[in-house]
């Protein structure tokens, strides 16, 4: 059976995740959002990859400070993944605090890391890349934290 190219790439398994950026400290330049195209890219270095559309302001907060972290969701973080982080901006809202989220300052890095995640992995940009419609913002784990034995959400086909 033949398929178009858009429907063979929907049968590739995706990870929940929580793409967070910004400064911790700073409630008006931190914030995060829900994503599932993230992949490791190098073993060495470790390097990870996500994708976020240009007009996210995530993105912005990922280049601006050069920093980013992965949150993996599992069944704490779903509501909140796709509620306030799927679904709203975080121009002039501060969606640690709107979501209720335990979060803290990461240990290698400035980013919000959330606690509430199975797993969390701290990454300093490395570059990112213009890739058809989003871009790819390539980092290096710096730091990875386990929180829980929570399985990760994962949607396959």
């Amino acid at each position: 059976m033949r398929l178009d190219p858009d429907s063979a790439l929907n049968h590739l398994p995706q990870p929940l995740v929580i793409v967070t950026a910004g400064d911790f400290e700073k409630p008006g330049r931190r914030g995060g959002m829900t994503a599932a195209w993230v992949s490791r890219v190098s073993m060495s270095p470790p390097l990870i990859m996500v994708s976020i559309a240009p007009s996210r302001y995530t993105l912005e907060l990922v280049r601006e400070n050069r920093e980013f972290a992965v949150n993996i969701v599992g069944g704490k973080l779903e509501k909140a993944a796709y509620g306030v982080f799927g679904s709203k901006t975080g121009r002039g809202l501060d969606k640690i605090a709107e979501s209720r989220v335990k979060a803290r300052r990461g240990e290698k890095t400035r980013v919000p890391i959330l606690e509430d995640a199975a797993l969390t992995l701290e990454c300093r940009l490395v570059k990112t890349v213009e890739a058809g419609d989003h871009v790819l913002a390539i980092g290096e784990v710096v730091n990875a934290l386990k929180f829980s034995d929570e399985q990760p959400i994962v949607f396959t086909p």
